[in-house]
């Protein structure tokens, strides 16, 4: 029985107040509105749902995929309180000979449906039988198809292999219609009637819309007549998408199609492309719903999406600001204030108070600064405001709440160059000059007070990019040009701690402390975590970072560090962190400018919303666009995850809350999660880092509470994180310090020697792959043993104390002859004991109890079990033997039983072998043993169990039960929990699934 699914979105529909979802062969409903979830059903048998149509004015809903098709009833109380709802199955699913590609309701309780070879069967709900069956003369199998019910019949829109959609329908021998013009398979059929408009989607990348002229107006577009007496046309051949186009949908004022490509095109009915829209993490979007307000799609990456329909015409409010001054000058910087007005200087040596509320006021206030070098910056709380040159000339300008207006509460003159000036919060602002010297001024009044001076340790453009401050702590944060992150603190010139080049060669952007971390974002497209020591400054330590999709990250505006802004070259993003979704795209030229944003909430009408505002100077004019979020803001029903394959998984729950599993994945989308399933059934990314190249396994050690993740792949690289669940405000938080990064074969510049190509040396395997590593604990320190694609086993020694971290190659084995697939440790005898798998279904068992030398190091028993690769094992310790299982490419699954006379290693043999390929048909991934049960899975989607046990004459093992589950592409399988009625395990594959098996 499955308990949890998070995979590909194969089918969504919006019907009333609820969003339905279909995927694998469960549908789910959540409300509107609330995103809430309300209620999950298994409706179909190891077949995805395809297909959800609603009986209108019902609540029955026709569920159909695969060769199967079941009827569901969605009830809420007469209230329409969706608390009370009541979802259920009226029959077990009925099978079709042949896959189903549409249906649609006759009447209430009778159904047409559309197959792969271009039939139409009718079937009676009520006996559960076919009523009759309608084969086309056109015999051609079909991609895609729409059955559209008429008066007097059913009208057949049937997408074929052929790049032509055939209409007809069921009783005619000949097809009425004829609509040819794609030049790949058809994917999806939309029509229409009323707008008189088909959209048809294709392999080509094309999307054609098709119009219908009546030749004879008066009839009813309902009737089979109607059809008759029409003409296709193509009206707009359009493209808009770079890969396959698979769904589509008609509203009222636009026509929306998805594809492979991840983005979502709005079109015009005259073939304009309205909008392009990027979603879903660059996954393919599988499914498409729209109604008159609202667009749903559902994608690869598992997540459902609701967007605005608005966001296609609604690009903000645009305007050009006028100042109104009496001398005409060109504006050079602008800024925002906390009253949402603008504080812009021009070439004319003023500063401009501007109002942005309607009275479009201005107030000019001299500054008389000598140089035409000027900085300007604006507090944390946007109150400040302050104006520098680089001779040293300071101004500072408060702006008044109750008055709305700025005045100068500081006019001074450091007496010193400065090069940069940035605000550490409210109170203090931070200067750079010449030959690195940092001084810290804070005001107090109308005068300047030195906090401190502090020194930049050397670099190559030594100046700040950006600062923060901890007053209570007294910690000051920086970072320099170089991409340099400096920790200093009061009373001490030189930095206590130095993180280096964690940014670009353009430095920080912008650092924020709270609480017991800080968080720097920088022009190389990565946000940084570090964590601060209270007591001890120069403990600070780099935890993580996360990767987005635009290089240019500038800044958080939001307080919870979540709503993060920046450019993608030309184009300005506004960008969702925890949702992975991108709110605002706007062509402002590029962030090289002088621009400002603002996030607030403001009265649109008669009632308040959610708004952002951009300001920028573009040629010599200022620009400003305002968008208001409820319009143009995506929101997410399911939260998104892997885009590709989970390769590894591993889980465990924390202490604090057990009612959270939590899920370390790693997968062909080179990232590494860590993600959090709660009591609700809701999954969220609470962590997510990238490696190089995909994960192929990923190993966890408990260790005093908090957990060592060791992740290995592509490139042959290893990373280590430490892993700590901690809670706040009565949730649990996730933290990660990213202790190892290392390549076995080096970084590029270190592979090529800082040679020229005329001297340097081929490397003959440059991709080798670490595919499977396992961790073993001996007294204070950790092996780490890593099976790699070059048939070598290499060992790492790490050493994990606080403050001290160590990690360094022992050695390297090559004894196999082809590639290693799994490596896996017990402890038997007070020994340790590895054993290694390879692509001959070789399996190999080491001492590595004490290792002196790894180099001469030798097996001390191998045998082959499979005929071909193994990709699982699984081992079971006795007093006296162990029991290995082993799953392979050869689709069978092998127990052999290993005897050890007189407890001793040098003795081993195989005492009974056993072996069956009846239990899957295709390769198996995953095997564990439990107990004295057997569960297995495989790449058909199949999760066996098996009973074994021991006797005289061998090893037996007898078939207990099978479930089926719709995760694709099954890589392996994880045991969550035993009990004495059932086993609880979560396969991985193309997403996760959690299902349960009795016993």
């Amino acid at each position: 029985m499955s308990q949890f699914i998070h995979t590909d979105v194969t089918v969504v529909k919006l019907h009333q107040d609820f969003i339905i979802t279909g995927i694998g062969s469960a549908a789910s409903v959540f409300e509107r509105n609330s995103l809430k979830f309300l209620e999950r059903i298994n409706c179909l048998i190891g077949q995805k749902i395809y297909g959800i149509v609603p009986l209108k004015d019902s609540s029955k809903f026709l569920i159909f995929g695969g060769k199967q098709f079941t009827v569901i009833c969605i009830d809420c109380n007469l209230n329409g309180d969706t608390n009370g709802l009541n979802i259920h199955r009226h029959f077990k699913p009925l099978v079709c000979e042949d896959w189903l590609h549409s249906a649609t309701w006759v009447d209430t309780n009778t159904v047409a449906l559309l197959t792969a070879h271009n039939a139409v069967q009718i079937w009676d709900l009520r006996t559960q039988c076919i009523l009759s069956q309608h084969f086309s003369a056109d015999n051609s199998i079909l991609y895609s198809g729409l059955l559209l019910p008429l008066q007097d019949g059913l009208l057949v829109f049937a997408g074929t292999v052929f790049s032509e959609v055939i209409i007809h329908t069921p009783l005619d021998e000949k097809p009425l219609h004829h609509l040819k013009g794609h030049r790949g398979v058809i994917f999806s059929i939309s029509c229409n009637p009323q707008k008189r408009v088909i959209v048809s989607t294709s392999d080509d990348r094309s999307v054609r819309i098709w119009g219908i002229n009546p030749n004879k107006p008066d009839l009813l577009s309902n009737t089979t007549e109607y059809w008759k007496n029409i003409d296709i046309v193509c009206n707009h051949e359009v493209y808009g998408h770079t890969a396959r186009v698979m769904r589509s949908s008609i509203t009222n004022e636009l026509i929306v199609s998805v594809g492979e490509d991840s983005v979502i095109c709005f079109w015009g009915y005259d073939g304009k492309l309205l909008k392009k829209h990027e979603t879903h993490q660059n996954s393919p979007i599988w499914s498409v719903d729209a109604n008159n307000s609202h667009l749903v799609t559902g994608g690869g990456d598992g997540a459902v999406i609701l967007h605005p329909l608005s966001m296609a015409s609604d690009y903000g409010q645009e305007e050009s600001i006028i100042l109104n001054t009496q001398t005409p000058a060109i504006p050079k910087k602008i800024a925002f204030t906390a009253r949402n007005n603008l504080v812009i200087l021009n070439d004319i040596d003023s500063a401009i108070h501007y109002h942005t509320t309607n009275t479009k006021t201005t107030v000019t206030h001299k500054i008389n600064h000598g140089s035409t070098y000027k900085l300007l910056s604006v507090s944390s709380c946007k109150q400040l405001i302050a104006v520098a040159d680089m001779s040293g000339k300071l101004d500072v300008f408060a702006e008044n709440c109750k008055e709305d207006c700025i005045t100068r509460v500081v006019d001074t003159n450091l007496n010193e160059k400065v090069l940069s000036m940035q605000w550490a919060g409210n109170r203090h602002l931070v200067f750079c000059g010449d030959n690195g010297n940092i001084t810290v001024a804070s005001s107090v009044n109308s005068t300047v007070d030195i906090y401190g001076d502090f020194v930049l340790p050397n670099c190559k453009e030594r100046w700040l990019t950006a600062a923060a401050m901890d007053v209570k702590n007294k910690i000051l944060i920086v970072g320099d040009r170089c991409g340099n992150v400096h920790v200093y603190v009061k009373d001490q010139k030189n930095p206590v701690k130095t993180f280096n080049k964690v940014h670009g060669r353009y430095g920080p952007t912008s650092i924020t402390i709270k609480n017991n971390e800080f968080i720097t974002t920088g022009r190389d497209g990565t946000i940084r975590y570090f964590s601060v020591n209270e007591n001890d400054s120069s403990l600070a330590k780099y935890m993580t970072s996360k990767e987005l999709e635009f290089q240019w990250v500038e800044k958080f505006i939001d307080k919870e560090e979540n709503i993060i802004c920046g450019f993608k070259e030309r184009i300005f993003v506004v960008y969702n962190v925890q949702n992975n979704l991108k709110l605002i795209e706007v062509s402002c030229g590029g962030g090289h400018r002088s621009w400002d944003v603002v996030r607030y909430i403001g009265k649109v009408g008669d009632e308040y919303d959610e708004l952002i505002k951009l300001v920028y100077v573009k040629n010599s004019e200022i620009c400003s666009h305002t968008f208001q979020l409820s319009k143009i803001m995506s929101k997410n029903v399911i939260n998104s995850s892997h885009s590709k394959e989970i390769n590894c998984l591993k889980s465990f729950k924390s202490n604090l809350d057990k009612t959270i599993s939590f899920y370390v994945t790693g997968g062909e989308d080179t990232t590494l999660r860590l993600s959090s399933i709660n009591s609700d059934l809701q999954i969220r990314d609470e962590i997510v880092s990238k490696h190089l190249s995909n994960v192929r396994t990923v190993k966890i050690v408990d260790l005093e509470g908090s957990i060592i993740v060791v992740s290995a792949g592509g490139r042959a690289q290893i990373r280590i994180k430490l892993i700590h669940i901690s809670r706040v405000d009565k949730h649990l938080k996730a933290s990660s310090q990213e202790l190892i990064d290392y390549l076995i074969k080096g970084k590029d510049k270190e592979r090529k020697n800082n040679q020229t190509w005329r001297n340097s040396s081929i490397d003959f395997d440059p991709e080798t792959r670490i595919m499977d590593v396992d961790v073993l604990k001996q007294n204070d320190k950790f092996l780490i043993f890593a099976g790699c694609s070059d048939a070598c086993l290499r060992l790492f020694s790490f050493i994990y104390k606080p403050g001290n971290v160590t990690f360094e190659p022992i050695g390297e084995m090559r004894h196999h002859k082809t590639c290693i697939l799994k490596t896996t440790c017990v402890n038997f005898l007070d020994k340790d004991i590895l054993i290694t798998c390879t692509t001959r279904g070789e399996v190999s068992l080491w001492d590595v109890t004490d290792i002196v030398s790894w180099d001469d190091h030798k097996p001390f028993f191998s045998t082959i079990t499979n005929k071909c690769g193994i990709n699982s094992i699984d081992t079971r310790v006795t007093c006296d033997n162990i029991l290995i299982a082993t799953g392979g490419d050869d689709n069978a699954i092998h127990l052999t039983l290993l005897e050890f006379p007189d407890l001793n290693l040098s003795g081993t043999y195989v005492k009974h072998r056993w072996s069956t390929d009846k239990f899957h048909c295709s390769q198996v991934t995953g095997v564990k043993l439990v107990d004295d049960l057997l569960v297995s899975t495989s790449i058909d989607q199949r999760v066996t169990l098996a009973k074994w046990w021991e006797e005289k004459e061998g090893i037996r093992c007898d078939f207990q039960s099978q479930i089926f589950s719709d995760i694709a592409d099954i890589q392996g399988m994880e045991i969550l929990s035993n009990t004495s009625g059932a086993i609880t395990v979560c396969v991985f594959g193309k997403g996760l699934e959690v299902v349960e098996l009795p016993k």
